[in-house]
């Protein structure tokens, strides 16, 4: 696959998110299409506008991403006030906002993704589409990786 690191798409549930990118991660015990899902990225929104910037990484073989820039419109200061549990009233900057994503053939599944907009929850499949309940509740955007 050529063209994986340039701008796709990928739907991710509730929480706009998906990957594929380059890593360091050697030693994890993933294949290198999946270690092309570790890196920084721009998420554009599903109207084409820029969102905030999303860093994923790997930690004892699972991937994550943490939430490195705010959307426009935020601060560095807002909190996410409709999380529930540890995330409510938590810094969005800098919160974890994909976690215990395994490896899946050559994608990662059985990842939680957090949507802090609405403080939502979902499992979820990279580069499948994602939902909860039914299919129309899901969210489309596109990531472009970050040099």
């Amino acid at each position: 696959m050529k063209n994986i690191g340039r701008t796709f798409s990928c739907c991710v549930g509730v929480a706009l998110m998906a990957l594929g990118v380059v890593s360091s991660a050697c030693g994890q015990g993933v294949s290198p299409q999946q270690q092309n899902a570790v890196g920084h990225w721009q998420v554009i929104t599903s109207d084409g506008n820029p969102g905030g910037k999303v860093e994923t990484y790997l930690e004892n073989g699972k991937l994550y991403g943490r939430v490195t820039k705010e959307r426009p419109g935020r601060t560095p200061q807002d909190v996410c006030t409709k999380c529930s549990g540890d995330n409510k009233g938590k810094l969005i900057l800098g919160m974890v906002v994909m976690r215990d994503f395994h490896p899946d053939g050559e994608g990662w599944s059985g990842g939680i993704v957090l949507d802090p907009e609405s403080g939502s929850e979902g499992k979820d499949t990279l580069k499948m589409r994602g939902f909860i309940g039914i299919s129309l509740l899901g969210k489309t955007a596109s990531w472009s990786r970050i040099p």
